[in-house]
Formats: C-alpha cells, structure tokens, sequence
C-alpha cells in the first residue's frame, strides 16, 4: 500500500515529541543504538544497554568511537570499517554485520550490528545511526547444534554397523534419504544411488516391497523393530541383523532411522558348522548324527499316518585290500565314488549316508511292496558294483546288504538298525555280496 498508515504516522509524531517513546524503544527493543558524526569520528553517542550488554557500567565510559574499537575483535572491526566504506559510498550497500565484543568478565559476546547513513540533501554522509542486537544465545545455541551435529556425523560414519535414513512418504511407501559409510562399503550403495530411491526401485518389485513390509510395521507399532533378512546387493549376498527406530513428529512417524549388523560371516560359519556336524566330510552324505536323526523323524511321520518305509545297511566287503595296496588316498577316492553312485541310484526323497569307514546306509522313502523294494535295492547294487578305477587299475568289491521294513522288522530304530544289521551279515556268512530282506523269523 502507498502513503503511511495513520498508526505509522502517529508513532512518528511521538516519538518527535515525546523522549519517553524513544527511550522505552531503544531500551525495551535493542541492545542498544549508536549515532556517529562522521565529520568529527571520534565523537559516537552510545546508548547505555550497549555498555551494560557487555558488563560496563555506562556512566564510566566515554562517548568516544575508540572506547569500542579497544573491545571489540580486531578482525571483526576490520570487517566493520570496510562495510562502512562502502555503505558510505553506495547507499544500497548495507552495513549489516555480526561482531565479537568483549565483555568485561572476559567472555565473547555477538553482536548484530546495523547502521544506516543520514546524509545532506548532495548524498554526503554526515552521520551513522545504528542498533545492537546481542545475538551470544543465538550463537551458542547454533554453536551446540554444529557440535551436536558434528558428534552424530562421527557416531554415524564411525560405527561398523551399516545405517540408513528413510523418509516415510504415506502409508507403504518409503524413500532413502542417506547412509553411512558403514552402509556404503558394505552394500555397494554409494549416497547417490540410493538417494530419494524407494526400496522397490533400488533393489526390485519383491524385494523392494519385503523391504517395505518391515518398514510399514516400525510405521504401525511407533516402535522399534528387529529382524533378520536376507539381501542381494551390488556387493553380493550378505544377511543382517537390522533394527528400525522410528522418529516422531506429533506422534506421526516421518522417519525411520536403520541400523543393520552384518551376520553374514556368522551366518557362514554357522553353516560350516552345521556341515560338519552333519555331514560326512569325505563323502559329504549325510553323517550317521543326521541320518539317525532323520530315521526317528521318519517313524513318527510313519507311525501316525501308517507310512512305510525300507532301511538299508551296506558294507563293502573287501574294501580293505585297497588301502592296503594303494593306500589310504586312493582309499577314500574309492569311497567318494561308492558315495556319489549311491546319491546317483536314490530318488531325491531318498536319503543315502555314511556312517563310518565302510559302512554307508540308504533310507527309500516311497515303498508300495516288498517287491517294489526288492527290485530297487538290486538296482541299486548293480550300480555300486559296477568296477571303479583305482591307480590306474579297474576294481571291482562286492556289496552287502541288509534290508530292514518298517513297520514289519521293527517300529523304532535300534531295532530297525539291529534287524538291517543283522540280515547284512547274513549275507557275509553265506558268502559276501548281495541283498537279504529282514524276515521276522530270520532270527
């Protein structure tokens, strides 16, 4: 709007004509106002809350420009006097600058300094008015939140967990916004990839929207939630242990802050682990820890639904003589092949092992008869005996085996095991090699 407000006006109109309006605004307002004669540059009338901001008692000082320039930071006045120079000589240059005083207790204080020149009806600058504004809180409050800031920036790069920060957009939908360097040498995901990116376009439709499903529950729950995934990213496939804490805004979630542990190594020594704890490490069949394991497994299934199934006790017979002759290497080549003819002569439902030196055994899940069974078990003998190269030379040991039903030669397995056993060495005092079903008479 043109012209002055009648209020505007008004105000003018006191303060002209009554000191007391100035005085409440230069003391209710500011932190203090100065008015300089620029024709004679000693003389600066300081108002008393400028001296009393900085622990003066304003009746002690002088209204002199120097009782100032002794306190305030030497490189701040230069600052000021070349703002001057210019404000004077170019009106639309402002004179707008924060400087450091001294207080008296030693302390720094800030001061916001502005000023503005009054000049002659040629443009010539006769005087400076200015105010104070004590802007120390400010300055230490903008101080702690640098250092705050400075400290998260430490925290967040410096931990080996992998962090991440994700803007919650609206109800299932989710964009990165940062991570760390944890994150980024972990993952392959450098700030610039995975920037303003949802989980789907970063790492695809499925995993994306898994990805985005746990996000949804720190969402949901306003609280903390902890799990383990599984992620393929540029960097390969590794497993975390993540934990989502979500930040609140008037009790909305608008942010969710990540923090993911690398189990991966933990995950493959587990494995490891488990491996040689059921596995056999020659043969890597299944060891007679999990083979047994699996046959109780298979009673109980068997024994509710009235399932059947065959069990299977194998001995090489002769198997010694190769080790004697060719040693133990070519000994356990032997065995390594007898372990892949057998995974090779099974259905997938079928389980071979190794329980020791020699001695393998095989689970046949599917049985419809003793018949069907017969005709497996003979297949399968055919193709264990079939000769195998050792050293240069083709050998050929025979294979007993001991057939044990379930549930017709036992329903648990020490007697299963007994009765498998049992007609394997049937067949080794009647000559060696070849097949013998359990009977319950047999004993």
């Amino acid at each position: 709007m043109n012209g002055k407000n009648y209020l505007q006006q008004e105000l003018y109109d006191l303060v002209q004509s009554d000191t007391a309006i100035f005085e409440f605004i230069q003391k209710g307002m500011l932190d203090g106002i100065w008015y300089w004669d620029l024709e004679n540059p000693e003389n600066e009338w300081m108002s008393p809350k400028f001296w009393q901001t900085l622990g003066y008692d304003p009746d002690e000082k002088e209204h002199l420009s120097s009782a100032w320039q002794d306190i305030i930071n030497s490189e701040d006045l230069d600052l000021s006097i070349n703002n001057l120079h210019k404000h004077l000589a170019d009106p639309s240059h402002p004179y707008d600058q924060t400087v450091r005083y001294r207080h008296r207790n030693g302390s720094t204080v800030w001061i916001r300094c502005r000023g503005m020149a009054i000049r002659d009806d040629n443009g010539k600058p006769l005087r400076m008015l200015g105010a104070h504004s004590d802007i120390t809180e400010l300055k230490e409050t903008e101080r702690e939140l640098s250092r705050i800031s400075s400290e998260f920036e430490k925290v967040f790069n410096g931990t080996q967990d992998a962090m991440f920060l994700v803007q919650v957009v609206e109800p299932g939908e989710f964009r990165f916004i940062r991570n760390n360097t944890a994150h980024q040498r972990k993952t392959g995901l450098l700030p610039v990839l995975i920037r303003d990116k949802t989980p789907q376009e970063l790492l695809g439709e499925e995993m994306g929207d898994s990805i985005a499903d746990n996000y949804q529950r720190c969402v949901d729950t306003k609280g903390s939630v902890t799990y383990e995934e599984k992620l393929t990213l540029p960097e390969g496939t590794r497993f975390w242990l993540t934990t989502l804490t979500p930040i609140l805004e008037q009790d909305i979630v608008t942010h969710i802050v990540g923090s993911s542990t690398d189990l991966t190594d933990r995950k493959v020594l587990e494995d490891m682990l488990e491996s040689y704890a059921n596995y056999d490490t020659l043969t890597g069949l299944p060891n007679r820890r999990l083979f047994f394991r699996t046959i109780e497994q298979l009673i109980v299934r068997c024994g509710s639904d009235s399932g059947r199934f065959a069990l299977l006790y194998l001995d090489l017979d002769g198997f010694k003589g190769i080790n004697d002759t060719y040693g133990h290497e070519a000994g356990d080549d032997y065995l390594r092949e007898i372990g892949k003819r057998l995974q090779q002569s099974i259905e997938e439902s079928d389980i071979a092992s190794r329980l020791g030196g020699d001695e393998f055994a095989v689970i046949l899940q599917e049985v419809e008869s003793l018949h069907s069974v017969e005709a497996l078990v003979q297949g399968l003998l055919q193709t264990v005996q079939q000769p195998i190269i050792v050293e240069g030379h083709s050998h050929q040991v025979s294979v007993s085996i001991g057939v044990a039903l379930f549930p017709d030669a036992g329903e648990d397995l020490e007697v299963l095991m007994r009765h498998a056993d049992f007609a394997m060495y049937d067949i080794k005092r009647n000559g060696k090699g070849g097949v013998r079903i359990y009977a319950p008479s047999g004993e």
